[in-house]
């Protein structure tokens, strides 16, 4: 399938805003090297120190949403970043969907964490949406790796590298449906966890809500996610059969010509 067709219109116009956005900021940044990809990498040292603070230091939670709208920043700079300054990675790619993957995982335990000081019905609620999030969100991965190997059967004969090279970079399409749901997950859990700890109604309801519409908007992208596998696998029976059809057609052709 072509580019086009994998990001369809809302993409790649997603990415030409924001890029024009923040063009600024990441000017500035590319004046260091591997700058985006540092960035990403530094989402890691985020999850790992703010996991490290409250797990093995027993800190305040009240740092841990200071440690996730960090990470988050980081998020939003680092595509941008890569994208203005003609330094885009496979590594950077990876890395960049990795993170984010923990990073949401982090945030999700600190969720469950604090639901439990809920009254009852709302902990169940909250409890019930949470696990639904979670259990989405191993799937996305899930999900990646399926699609992966129905790349890899496209491809049987290139090196391993150089084809971990291309699918990063013209296979792993973060469609705006995908941005979507990562801004709602995002916002939703640090207004929940700012809610649950400072007290702050408004800004609890507001998580909450937030978290449940992007279960919506997690059901959407892991239809695309597995709708992707599939279509290659369909696109790639067809092939054989049309060979096989071609194959047949030659079969025949010779056996009236002998005849």
């Amino acid at each position: 399938m072509a580019d086009e067709e994998k990001e369809g219109y809302w993409t790649p116009l997603e990415k030409y805003f924001r890029d024009r956005l923040f063009k600024p900021i990441t000017w500035i940044f590319g004046c260091a090297p591997h700058a985006a990809n540092a960035l990403t990498v530094s989402r890691f040292l985020i999850v790992f120190w703010a996991a490290l603070d409250f797990l093995f230091y027993q800190n305040p939670i009240e740092r841990q949403v200071w440690f996730i709208a960090t990470g988050w920043t980081t998020d939003l700079f680092d595509g941008p970043t890569a994208r203005n300054n003609k330094n885009i990675t496979a590594f950077g790619t990876i890395a960049d969907h990795t993170a984010d993957f923990f990073l949401i995982l982090w945030m999700l335990f600190l969720s469950f964490y604090v639901t439990a000081s809920f009254e009852k019905l709302a902990a169940i609620l909250m409890y019930t949406a949470l696990a639904a999030t979670t259990i989405g969100m191993i799937l996305v991965p899930v999900g990646i790796l399926l699609f992966k190997r129905e790349k890899r059967a496209e491809r049987p004969g290139q090196p391993y590298l150089d084809f971990m090279q291309e699918f990063a970079l013209k296979d792993l399409v973060t469609t705006v449906g995908a941005r979507i749901h990562t801004g709602l997950i995002a916002f939703g859990v640090i207004f929940y966890l700012a809610g649950a700890i400072w007290r702050k109604d408004l800004y609890l309801y507001s998580g909450a809500v937030l978290l449940l519409v992007q279960l919506v908007s997690l059901g959407f992208y892991l239809h695309e996610i597995f709708r992707a596998r599939y279509e290659d696998r369909m696109y790639r029976m067809r092939q054989g059969l049309q060979k096989k059809i071609v194959k047949l057609e030659a079969m025949l052709h010779l056996k009236k010509e002998k005849e």
